[in-house]
């Protein structure tokens, strides 16, 4: 057997919940072997996860997803990884596969210290302005400012968030005039707010970034997210609110809708508060009336749509956790990005058990997860910097 074909299998394995020690260290060796086997191996392992978490785990082709993987297990570098990288990458392994292989209790933590729930506070907020020429501008609650950049005046907003103030002869962008483009990036474990040039107002969820104009062009208003953001859009008749996000795009005049798409999440959805909106996603559309959310398939793009309670999906920008039958796994990745921490299924059964409930944002990770076992059966346990999920 070529060594390749070994360590597929075991790759293999380690995806399906059953891999010996021996192949657990062959896997590791590999991994650390250079940098472009991490990145196939981690690329491989979020699709794993996403069809896994889809339910469709059928579908999966080990041999074709493997391909890719199989070409690059002969190619070495001198440079190895970190242990930090890692331990990232056998955490991946374990989410895919639903098991939990402790690998990392075989690595040395140096300098690391077990989490204290009790002071994993909630997020803040926080953010990274990046100016299109790469200056960067760390924003905070406490930040006040006033910069004059690229013609326009930014200043801390009335709300505590960043506000664009355009003097009236930058106001008209002609067609074809090329637009300057910022980023705004919220961190895990925070949020931000901001107002765009045409007074459109935007809540940014933790771990999530928006790419939008200095000054919007004449015929259309269009902004860039990756995450999620409630927007409240300046109704202009004149010029379509344009919303891009992970291949789809939601048009609007003047309304108030919440996006959430995730690149790890196995859908996006669109869900609208107040006014119309059009959703558009490789040629198909569905129009969106409130109370109804658009749903697209991360994989296979396919759009469709569904009535909602709409608290659940947009209760974050209020402060909130709106569960709203919402099953274990979603609410870890919620918590994850608020809190900035990493938690593990131990018993995979625990990851489609659902809640109800609604709960304060702002409390500590402690006191949340106090509040999920006393009205669940499951426990959680912390090793390290990771949180463990167990069933009772």
């Amino acid at each position: 057997m070529e060594i390749h074909d070994e360590i597929f299998r075991d790759i293999q394995a380690c995806w399906q919940g059953n891999a010996t020690g021996e192949q657990v260290d062959r896997v590791k060796k590999w991994i650390e072997e250079n940098e472009e086997n991490h990145r196939e191996y981690e690329r491989l392992s979020r699709l794993y996860y996403r069809l896994g978490y889809a339910k469709r785990w059928d579908e999966i082709d080990m041999r074709a997803a493997g391909a890719s993987l199989l070409k690059r297990i002969s190619r070495t570098r001198k440079r190895k990884m970190s242990r930090y990288v890692w331990r990232c990458v056998a955490a991946a392994c374990v989410i895919v596969g639903g098991m939990m292989f402790l690998w990392m209790k075989e690595i040395p933590r140096t300098g690391e210290f077990p989490l204290n729930l009790s002071e994993v506070r909630s997020g803040s907020p926080k953010a990274t302005l990046v100016l299109s020429d790469g200056r960067h501008v760390s924003l905070a609650a406490d930040t006040l400012f006033r910069m004059q950049v690229q013609g326009t005046l930014l200043k801390e907003d009335a709300i505590g968030g960043l506000k664009y103030e355009i003097p009236d002869s930058l106001r008209d962008i002609s067609r074809g005039q090329a637009i300057t483009y910022n980023r705004l990036v919220v961190p895990r474990g925070g949020e931000y707010i901001m107002t765009l040039s045409d007074g459109t107002r935007v809540w940014l969820n933790a771990e999530t970034e928006l790419r939008f104009p200095v000054v919007f062009a004449k015929d259309k208003r269009e902004v860039h997210v990756k995450g999620e953001a409630y927007f409240e859009v300046v109704k202009d008749s004149s010029r379509p609110f344009i919303v891009h996000a992970s291949g789809v795009s939601t048009r609007v005049l003047g309304t108030s809708f919440n996006v959430m798409a995730y690149e790890n999440e196995p859908l996006a959805e669109i869900t609208l508060v107040e006014g119309k909106v059009e959703v558009e996603s490789r040629g198909n559309t569905c129009l969106l009336t409130p109370g109804w959310q658009a749903v697209v398939d991360s994989d296979t793009r396919q759009l469709s749509r569904r009535e909602v309670n709409v608290s659940s999906y947009v209760s974050w920008r209020d402060g909130l956790f709106d569960f709203g039958e919402m099953t274990l796994e979603e609410l870890v990745m919620k918590l994850s990005r608020w809190y900035d921490v990493d938690f593990f299924f131990v018993n995979s059964g625990a990851r489609a058990k659902r809640f109800t409930g609604a709960i304060k944002r702002n409390n500590t990770l402690q006191f949340m997860l106090d509040f999920i076992e006393k009205t669940s059966d499951v426990y959680f346990k912390v090793d390290g910097k990771v949180i463990q999920i167990h069933e009772r």
